[in-house]
């Protein structure tokens, strides 16, 4: 170890005594706290920057009661775009000095309930949840951790309402994708929905049922657990038979890929015999064949917007990220 303190981790004391100053002055200068003169926290900086000394967590975290880290449970990481959405926060953390740490509940409540245990065992500042169903993991927090900041993500679950939500503009994204389809002459509509019992976004089913309805249109809500091979088989069985849907809209790029595979399997082709509408634009969207029309937002913004929240930084408790229809090849007139 560098300045002569080879074999063991430098100290506030071995800052002071090289310097001249007491070891309360040394944690005012590193914690930037008033108090000390601008010549004798220079002089306290290069010190601490020539023994290599750090700042232990740890002590910090129990003589401060803040960890400076928030936890991020996350119902899908197979989902790419929730790992944009962790980008965004990264990005907002590692800006304000802070760490996040991130768990995959992989649709599972028990999962879930683990992740949240851990997180307030270990008396992180804040919590972000894209939850499992209900939203049982906020109480859960809350409970463990009151008076502790909680965001739910890409969520619209009842009686939650004093919480931060922080989503893609679910209404708006809906509107879109049934507009965009039934200006192309559409009239069955099939719509991917997580099973209810999983269900966190409702307010995306809610809106397709009230729209289509308006609309005088045929709605075909598929529910099914939102994992490829799910998604490849139940789309599979809606498009047999004379009634099946002429297009369908997913609640992501993501399983927009399944249905891709289940359209070619029946021997038809995506945006000639059957449109589909994605939710998130990813990166390789655009490179699908057909290239596929899809829900645009910013979703590191999302990101970004979520960890504001947990900082304490954010204008308002509800962020809902502004969305627009892309239109790509996977979308055309229904078959005569």
């Amino acid at each position: 170890m560098r300045g002569g303190n080879a074999g063991r981790r430098p100290t506030l004391r071995d800052i002071a005594d090289a310097v001249g100053v007491s070891t309360a002055l040394v944690s005012f200068a590193l914690n930037d706290r008033a108090g000390v003169s601008a010549e004798t926290k220079a002089q306290i900086l290069a010190e601490a920057s020539r023994l290599g000394y750090r700042t232990d967590p740890v002590a910090r975290a129990l003589r401060t009661g803040q960890s400076r880290l928030f936890g991020v449970v996350v119902r899908n990481l197979q989902n790419p775009y929730f790992l944009d959405v962790v980008g965004g926060m990264q990005e907002a953390a590692v800006a304000a000095g802070a760490g996040i740490v991130v768990a995959d509940a992989d649709y599972s409540a028990n999962l879930e309930a683990h992740h949240v245990e851990t997180f307030a065992a270990y008396r992180f500042d804040g919590l972000a949840v894209a939850p499992v169903g209900t939203g049982a993991a906020i109480a859960q927090w809350q409970d463990l951790r009151p008076d502790v900041p909680a965001v739910v993500l890409n969520a619209s679950v009842p009686g939650l309402d004093d919480v931060a939500r922080v989503s893609p503009d679910n209404a708006t994204a809906v509107r879109l994708a049934v507009e965009h389809l039934a200006q192309l002459g559409h009239r069955r509509l099939g719509f991917l929905t997580a099973p209810a019992e999983l269900m966190a976004d409702y307010d995306r089913l809610e809106a397709f049922l009230a729209l289509t309805a308006e609309r005088d249109l045929e709605s075909r809500p598929i529910e099914t657990p939102l994992n490829l091979r799910a998604v490849h088989d139940l789309v599979g069985r809606a498009l047999v038979g004379s009634e099946a849907p002429s297009a369908f809209i997913t609640n992501s790029d993501f399983t927009a890929h399944a249905v891709y595979t289940a359209v070619r399997q029946q021997g038809l082709r995506v945006g000639h015999d059957v449109s589909v509408v994605g939710h998130d634009d990813l990166a390789t969207s655009e490179l699908l064949d057909p290239p596929l029309t899809t829900i645009q937002l910013d979703v590191r913004a999302l990101g970004r917007a979520a960890f504001a929240r947990l900082w304490g930084a954010g204008s308002s408790r509800t962020h809902l990220e502004p969305v627009r229809l892309v239109a790509r090849g996977s979308t055309g007139p229904p078959p005569s």
